[in-house]
């Protein structure tokens, strides 16, 4: 089964478990995801099955929306509610309460978490640091040191504020943490935070509105190839082009193919090849069926 599918994901379980429970539910054996996502988080994992495992490279770095809630009243070492949280003290709380207002909040935003932002990831994550997750180095008390990052904020929509809880919807470059960002918010207020739901509603063109849970997966709730990659995507049925392809063989030709760019070849039911279209010869770059 070659397909992409779009999994409403539950909180508290990995993205590794849905894999599991994918290839269960399926019975297919190749199968890989194109971002993990933390337990707390849920919704919008992009699959892909079978021989298209071969094109998540061409997905993972798709944009991001989530929709999140930041809690002002305490911390946790994990930066949500996955770990134990240390609370403010009542008094703490009404200070804050006074002197944290939405419009502060809404100037922080434009001023700090907009456009390209550098950031440092959290040590809880599954950045791999000399081959092992960060998480797993920091459970064996390991010291680790975690790299900033260049990251870009595209949009933000701060739906409300009601102290502690702050909501907020963003939509963010791939590889961004919005654990990050919340911590990054919290020094500037001086105050602790953590966030206490974390929701992946969209990935680049796709929205929850796709998403599927586990309990009613099945094959026909494969999401249309050509509409994920309607840029990279063009029908050709060349049988001839196509094994020569196949053979590793570049062909000449006049094509009307964007030039410089890895494209698709869809023989109306597949994806057969990834190939590169440069001064009127394709490319072979990747056998997919």
């Amino acid at each position: 089964m070659d397909g992409f599918f779009l999994i409403d994901k539950p909180t508290g379980q990995t993205s590794f478990q849905v894999l599991r429970d994918m290839r269960r539910i399926l019975w297919v054996k190749k199968i890989w995801h194109s971002g993990t996502l933390d337990p707390l988080a849920t919704w919008c994992l992009l699959v892909a099955t079978g021989a298209y495992t071969k094109l998540i490279t061409f997905v993972e770095k798709d944009t991001k929306k989530y929709l999140t809630t930041i809690s002002l009243d305490g911390s946790s070492p994990s930066y949500d509610n996955d770990s134990e949280i240390s609370f403010l003290s009542q008094q703490k709380k009404e200070e804050y309460k006074k002197n944290i207002s939405l419009q502060g909040i809404e100037k922080i935003f434009l001023e700090n978490f907009f456009g390209k932002i550098t950031q440092i990831p959290p040590k809880y994550s599954a950045l791999k640091i000399n081959g092992k997750r960060a998480l797993d180095r920091v459970k064996s008390w390991e010291d680790i040191q975690m790299k900033a990052r260049e990251v870009e904020i595209l949009s933000y929509d701060i739906k409300s504020f009601i102290y502690p809880q702050l909501i907020v919807e963003i939509h963010v470059s791939a590889g961004t943490y919005i654990r990050s960002i919340a911590h990054d918010l919290g020094d500037i207020l001086g105050t602790w935070w953590y966030l206490t739901s974390l929701r992946r509603t969209g990935i680049e063109k796709h929205d929850i509105r796709e998403s599927t849970r586990l309990e009613d997966l099945d094959e026909s709730k494969m999401l249309d190839i050509q509409g994920i990659f309607w840029d990279r995507i063009f029908l050709f049925q060349d049988e001839v082009v196509l094994r020569r392809l196949n053979d590793g063989q570049r062909v000449w030709g006049e094509y009307d193919f964007p030039e410089n760019k890895e494209i698709f070849l869809f023989d109306g039911n597949v994806v057969r090849y990834v190939v590169e279209y440069k001064e009127s010869v394709l490319h072979p770059r990747k056998k997919i069926v």
